[in-house]
């Protein structure tokens, strides 16, 4: 069993940000532009009219049927970028890890079992989340610390089923669950910090959000101890 700290992932994400951030942030920016533009062809406008005053009057009906009044459309936008995200994912674990040092198409070539799974279990999570949040918060916030790292295991592990990588998850985070909320804090302030400074900084606060995930991943996994063993074998 592993433990993390939040120092120790927030000093390592933010290595890694100074050594490949300004590339995996224009990468970023590139993946949500063309998501938007390609979300604005299929995708059906908010009423921002209808919407404002459903929100000044308290009607949660009329505010759930403006983002929902075209489902099959919401679908549509989970799959294209839970599928586009998946390579990008991919491509920080690669740097993470030392292995990759630049951007290639190729860290989008995976087997379709990866992208199948990364989309179930990225659904299942947020259903799981959403009711613990609906039950009383706390509970929402617990399922989400224990279960974050499911979706990064389906693309580390392409081996694991979707059962296995919601296990996996959960026991790895067994005994983090304090840290783990902590990190998620930290995580929200950088985000925070990040929309402040003019709003664009919201992009580069999002690589590091991602590499602190990660980061805590591979601690959590054994994957930094096991350098130090290679190191020491050698």
């Amino acid at each position: 069993m592993y433990q993390i700290s939040v120092s120790d992932v927030l000093d390592r994400a933010w290595a890694l940000f100074k050594k490949h951030g300004i590339l995996l942030t224009v990468v970023y920016v590139i993946i949500q532009i063309l998501l938007s533009a390609v979300g604005y062809l299929y995708s059906t406008p908010v009423n921002q009219t209808a919407l404002l005053d459903a929100m000044q009057n308290q009607d949660y009906e009329a505010i759930l049927q403006s983002y929902t009044a075209n489902p099959m459309s919401s679908i549509i936008d989970i799959v294209l970028r839970s599928v586009v995200m998946v390579g990008f994912v991919n491509m920080l674990i690669l740097f993470t890890k030392g292995i990759a040092r630049s951007v290639s198409f190729d860290m989008w070539k995976l087997p379709v079992k990866t992208y199948v799974n990364y989309i179930c279990v990225d659904i299942i999570m947020s259903v799981l989340v959403a009711i613990g949040v609906a039950l009383c918060i706390i509970p929402g916030i617990y399922i989400g610390a224990r279960l974050q790292f499911a979706p990064i295991r389906t693309i580390d592990h392409p081996e694991e089923g979707i059962l296995d990588a919601i296990k996996g998850s959960w026991a790895m985070t067994s005994g983090n669950v304090m840290n783990l909320i902590l990190l998620l804090i930290a995580e929200i302030f950088i985000g925070i910090i990040g929309f402040i400074l003019c709003c664009i900084g919201a992009l580069p606060a999002a690589v590091i959000i991602y590499f602190c995930s990660i980061v805590a991943y591979l601690i959590l996994s054994g994957f930094y101890n096991q350098q130090v063993e290679e190191v020491v074998e050698a």
